[in-house]
């Protein structure tokens, strides 16, 4: 399917399967700064809806400074620019979930649905449990990937920090995932490190202030969740804490699904939950 470009100022947007009326669904990456591994799949899911692959500042390699005032400002450009006929609806991953809560709690009535897969920590008791599996999954390559992401925090010469940083994702894919069959399949064409270095960091303040769980309490509209047991977070952690705030939402948890779902053995169960929650 051929993809329309499409900007909005400085913002720039991918189209598949558009038509002149109906829902536009907006697809958020993760990260951040984790640029093109959605892509195929936003292109392939294009026959459900009219789909938009948002590239997100702070991922193309010359964004800098970039923060999460600034992605809640872009996507309210983007949500604003896409709300014709209807509200647009929201798919987040990984840290896109993380924006879409954020953008959801911000602006109740600005998306028709927000829809999370494979979301990320949401306050300091995840998080602290994101840190105890991840180094669990490292096992004893735990001490490689610790002196490489030192390594990378401490290089200063930019290309080599950015030649250090693709090694460090093109590693840890498979940890992410826990399926090494669908790693070619959700492999980024690059990680910006530098330009999503602020919006790593803040996010990180957020989940220590619980920021992402107070979001969660504001979100009206309604709320899909789907997580696979495969994830670094477990579902029941991240559907207790979603069920608390928002106990309209509807959860979908996915047995033997990594963090890249789609990519998986349960590629097909993921598309038909995802495609029904679109309609």
């Amino acid at each position: 399917m051929q993809a329309s470009r499409r900007t909005i100022g400085d913002l720039g947007m991918l189209e598949f399967g558009f038509s002149s009326s109906g829902t536009r669904v907006i697809f958020l990456h993760g990260g951040p700064g984790l640029y093109g591994y959605m892509q195929a799949f936003c292109e392939s899911f294009a026959k459900h809806c009219s789909a938009v692959y948002y590239e997100q500042r702070g991922s193309k390699q010359g964004d800098m400074g970039i923060g999460i005032y600034h992605h809640l400002q872009d996507l309210e450009r983007i949500v604003d620019y896409y709300s014709g006929e209807s509200k647009p609806i929201i798919v987040g991953h990984s840290w896109g979930a993380m924006l879409a809560i954020l953008f959801a709690g911000r602006y109740p009535k600005s998306v028709q649905k927000a829809i999370l897969t494979s979301c990320g920590p949401l306050n300091q008791v995840q998080g602290d449990e994101f840190q105890k599996v991840i180094n669990v999954r490292f096992g004893d390559r735990k001490e490689y990937y610790d002196s490489l992401w030192n390594a990378i925090n401490e290089e200063k010469d930019e290309t080599k920090q950015q030649k250090l940083a693709d090694h460090y994702i093109d590693n840890i894919m498979e940890i992410y995932q826990m399926d090494s069959v669908s790693g070619s399949n959700i492999q980024p064409r690059y990680w910006d490190y530098k330009g999503a270095h602020k919006t790593m960091c803040e996010s990180d303040e957020y989940i220590f202030k619980g920021e992402y769980e107070s979001a969660l309490s504001k979100i009206h509209t309604p709320l899909t969740v789907i997580h696979g047991t495969y994830d670094i977070m477990s579902p029941d952690s991240i559907f207790s804490l979603v069920r608390k705030h928002v106990p309209h939402a509807r959860t979908f948890e996915l047995a033997r699904a990594g963090h890249y779902p789609w990519a998986g053995p349960r590629r097909e169960e993921y598309l038909e939950i995802l495609k029904q929650e679109v309609k």
